[in-house]
């Protein structure tokens, strides 16, 4: 009987034998003419542009550029939007449907193994995975320096431990309360049998802090060329969002604190309102990782840029009435825009319900589309942080090739900030708070060294900072055990949710003064099921592993 793994292996083969003929340093695996394995595998640099091709599946996703329907699922980058549109502060129109809609009403088959979406973080990472072990399988018996051998074994080992944090996040309840449950199969060599059982959750987090260690010392020297590849900053920042996720304060510190040592110089109000989309080419100094698209490595109209409902009132309200295909799908909750104060540059809005123009939205971030046809979307908020306008000279449809951060300095100083707290430094971490709101000129500072206020004030300010950069909604709400509530639009609540993104959750009643749902905190309906095509075909495992659909 063929595992998915079996299936997902052999896929793997195939993309490592066809993907190396037209392959340069570019993130790109176009083919032509086939490879012998024992070629591939037998040099560093070959090896090394296989490696390109597992970036592709981490960064680009199973397909590269793929179905608009699956842009949740577009690698890392699609993340950022699958983590924060499972949350309360993110909200998406019926306009186009596909995942961000889905994952916005907390859909069933966004996690149930009978739907078509279960099985997309399982796949993609288990592909990326997959590829990383053949490579660090064949190093030992390749030509080549050592130093280049350490180099891709650190990115191999870096790819991995980051792949298996993205499934144990997903496939199984928050490490706190879940170390001795049933976590996801470790497949640590190429050569790994096709039906293998699952690990415990407290297994899966300790070859990740393995793989990622490990990869860190390697790549200590390793300077990389193109920001998209994972170096050992890079590795640290993840080693300090599984410390933080697994509540090793002290870890999570001592990682965050050696990233933001060096990434400190925090992004000016220019960098926040120039859109988010070239911080690599401007050379925004905040950005310890990230990715940027072009005609060779471009994930098409799947990328953030193309969702958030922000193009310049003057464009229309068309899908394709910008400069980029727009799905004019996201926009954000009226709760939301209310934790800015009048100081903070990045709550600026425009209040005008009438005539908005270009000029309006220019100097804010949030404003409303006065010129829209449906009278409650007209009161609800767009949101301008990811804002793109393509790359042929502002034509119509131009090309979308934006650049986006995976990882801040920012986020590094809040994760110290939790840190200290949580250790009862509640001084030091107040200070590292107000670094960052004095950055952004917030007028109101926290002033609080209370632990349990203090812990919600960094909470808070990572829902300013991080949204739409993967780390907040579902992310935090798991780890932090927080339930998820959303508040629906009301005669005194016009830009709440939608009620299509309450109606799967608890207590949910439209005709309520002020509609409200909720999900309870580890609730399973944020946790995917293990793909039906696993429970299948892997011969050790059964139904019996199955998340349930619901509940804690």
């Amino acid at each position: 009987m063929k595992s998915l793994y079996k299936t997902v292996k052999i896929m793997s083969l195939a993309v490592l034998t066809l993907s190396l003929s037209n392959c340069t340093d570019e993130l790109t695996t176009n083919s032509s003419t086939a490879i012998s394995e024992e070629t591939i595998l037998s040099s560093t640099n070959q090896l090394n542009m296989v490696l390109n091709s597992v970036y592709k599946y981490i960064l680009m996703g199973d397909n590269g550029s793929g179905s608009q329907n699956d842009a949740c699922y577009a690698g890392l980058p699609g993340y950022c939007m699958y983590y924060d549109l499972t949350g309360a502060d993110i909200m998406s129109t019926t306009n186009y449907g596909g995942s961000p809609e889905m994952c916005y009403r907390a859909a069933p088959e966004r996690t149930q193994s009978t739907g078509d979406y279960s099985k997309r973080i399982w796949v993609n990472m288990y592909k990326a995975i997959n590829q990383a072990n053949i490579i660090l399988d064949a190093l030992p018996d390749a030509t080549g320096e050592d130093s280049e051998k350490n180099d891709l074994k650190g990115q191999c080992l870096a790819i991995r431990g980051i792949c298996y944090f993205n499934l144990i996040m997903n496939y199984q309840q928050t490490y706190a309360i879940a170390k001795d449950k049933r976590g996801v199969i470790l497949r640590t060599s190429s050569s790994d049998p096709e039906s293998m059982g699952f690990s415990t959750v407290q297994q899966c987090y300790d070859q990740i802090l393995k793989d990622l260690k490990e990869a860190k010392t390697l790549l200590a020297g390793y300077d990389r060329t193109d920001m998209w590849r994972l170096n050992a900053d890079v590795v640290s920042g993840q080693l300090a969002r599984v410390y933080q996720v697994m509540g090793d304060w002290s870890n999570a510190l001592s990682e965050a604190k050696s990233v933001y040592d060096k990434y400190n110089t925090l992004m000016t109000e220019n960098e926040w309102y120039s859109g988010f989309d070239n911080f690599l080419t401007d050379g925004c100094k905040e950005v310890i990782w990230g990715v940027k698209y072009t005609n060779l490595t471009n994930i098409s109209s799947n990328t953030e840029f193309n969702y958030w409902y922000n193009q310049d009132p003057s464009y229309g309200e068309g899908m394709t009435d910008g400069p980029i295909y727009c799905f004019i799908n996201l926009l954000v909750d009226g709760k939301y825009v209310e934790l800015f104060d009048d100081g903070d540059y990045r709550g600026r809005r425009c209040d005008k319900t009438t005539g908005v123009t270009d000029a309006d939205v220019k100097n804010v971030m949030f404003w409303h589309r006065t010129n829209n046809g449906d009278s409650e979307t007209r009161r609800k908020w767009a949101y301008n942080k990811f804002k793109y306008y393509g790359d042929a000279n502002g034509a119509k449809q131009g090309n979308t090739y934006p650049e986006l951060p995976l990882m801040r300095g920012s986020e590094m100083l809040l994760i110290m900030a939790e840190a200290e707290a949580n250790q009862g430094n509640t001084g030091t971490a107040l200070s590292y708070l107000t670094t960052l709101q004095s950055a952004r000129n917030v007028a109101n500072l926290t002033t609080t060294t209370f632990k349990d206020d203090l812990l919600e004030a960094i909470y808070v300010e990572r829902r300013k900072e991080l949204l739409g950069e993967g780390v907040t909604g579902m992310y935090d709400l798991l780890r932090l055990q927080k339930p998820l509530y959303r508040y629906g639009s009301s005669s005194t609540n016009p830009a709440g949710h939608y009620s299509w993104g309450m109606m799967y959750l608890d207590n949910f009643n439209a005709s309520d003064a002020q509609p409200y749902g909720y999900l309870p905190s580890n609730d399973y309906r944020f946790i995917c099921q293990i793909p039906q095509l696993e429970l299948a075909n892997n011969e050790v495992i059964s139904n019996a592993d199955q998340n349930p659909f619901s509940g804690q």
